[in-house]
């Protein structure tokens, strides 16, 4: 995937941002060593935006966390979907690895909650 100059110039080391809809792009050499694992769902917020916190178990001692701002269109896409692709970059942008992660209903009601938007 070609990721947009607007977001490269947004992505901070050990970040991650949604992009182009329907993706999560994070910039990190921190990989998952496995992604075949539970993932948990956290929702926060912060400043009046929606903070979606995925935990994901592939180091039972050691989970690794992402956090990044959700949106409506976002949120409505992974609806639609039932999961959120996640890809994990380098400092040059290269795509290292792509992990999807599926979300139950209960989470995507509880975000859709969150953002105002109807079930």
């Amino acid at each position: 995937m070609k990721i947009p100059d607007d977001i490269k110039s947004q992505l901070k080391e050990n970040t991650c941002i949604v992009c182009c809809r329907e993706y999560v792009v994070c910039l990190t050499e921190d990989l998952p060593k496995r992604t075949d694992v539970d993932v948990d769902f956290e929702i926060d917020r912060e400043n009046g935006e929606v903070i979606l916190r995925n935990i994901i178990y592939d180091d039972p001692s050691n989970p690794l966390y992402l956090e990044y701002f959700v949106d409506r269109d976002f949120v409505e896409a992974i609806s639609e979907k039932g999961e959120i692709k996640v890809l994990f970059v380098d400092k040059q942008f290269n795509e290292k690895l792509e992990m999807s992660i599926k979300i139950n209903k209960e989470d995507l009601k509880l975000l859709r909650r969150e953002l105002g938007i109807g079930n």
